[in-house]
């Protein structure tokens, strides 16, 4: 492979993407909203405000459950040592319930992009003129996962940096510890969320090659969101808790699966047969 075909056909595709303010900005009003905004307002309307879990009773006793059957000893002792169900609130929020947000954030992003990559060349017709390049459909396939990757891993971890720095702000006053340097939000950022965003441009690249256009790419590519709804409704009920090993192994797992669609997109070196389907 030729790594300057490979970066020229990422530079470009990079420039198409933050060229188009329907890609670019909910690319940007998403993170902020639901991995900033989100985690600073709740952390500081329930530590200064008692609005939080003090307004509503019902809210204690299964909180108090979920703290109770909690499986790592250190974390719930620290949460049943906090004085005010706002407090613990607050606390088992920032440090469990915004992973998935941050996981939809990587998927969402990286959905928009990768979604855009051969349906986009379709509806700007310059697919054509991919197609009669000196370039190898191997080539083609890698530049666009990288064009994909850059802006969405870049985004994702810029609003874990803030979020970091905005919350730590709000809470260290009151929990004397900084939040997400531990061994949990270190393995997503930097093990689970790369091989998820991976995975998920792989596998919609390869989406974007068959269908013909934008919309298409996208609706297909919504359904991994669906596995992030439902980690999400399992960490509010408590049925299940994204521990370093489980994060651990849901990462070799996802390389397993990257290897597997690498492999995929080497076999596809037939021009014709792969975007028949795209060519009037």
């Amino acid at each position: 492979m030729n790594k300057n075909i490979i970066a020229a056909v990422a530079q470009k595709d990079i420039k198409n993407t933050f060229s188009s303010k329907k890609i670019w900005v909910p690319m940007i009003i998403l993170p902020l909203i639901l991995c900033i905004l989100l985690p600073a307002i709740f952390a500081y309307v329930g530590l200064n405000t008692g609005l939080i879990g003090e307004s509503s009773q019902d809210l204690e006793k299964p909180i108090n459950a979920i703290i109770k059957n909690f499986p790592n000893e250190e974390l719930r002792n620290t949460l049943a040592a906090l004085p005010t169900l706002g407090y613990k609130s607050v606390y088992f929020f920032l440090n469990f319930m915004i992973i998935p947000f941050f996981l939809m954030t990587a998927i969402i992003n990286s959905m928009v992009t990768s979604s855009n990559s051969f349906a986009g060349e379709k509806e700007r017709n310059t697919l054509e003129t991919l197609l009669f390049a000196p370039i190898t459909v191997t080539e083609l396939f890698f530049g666009k996962v990288i064009a994909s990757f850059i802006p969405t891993i870049v985004i994702t971890f810029v609003a874990f940096l803030l979020n970091a720095v905005i919350v730590n702000l709000i809470t260290y006053r009151i929990f004397n510890e900084i939040l997400f340097l531990n061994s949990t939000w270190l393995l997503l950022m930097f093990w689970v969320i790369p091989a998820l965003v991976i995975f998920n441009i792989v596998l919609n690249v390869l989406v974007s090659a068959r269908v013909k256009s934008f919309q298409e790419a996208q609706q297909f590519g919504g359904i991994m969101v669906l596995p992030v709804v439902g980690l999400i409704i399992s960490q509010v009920s408590g049925l299940f808790f994204l521990s370093p090993l489980t994060l651990f192994l849901i990462g070799v797992g996802l390389l397993v699966a990257n290897g597997i669609l690498l492999k995929l997109i080497t076999k596809f070196n037939q021009r014709n047969t792969l975007f028949e389907s795209q060519i009037h």
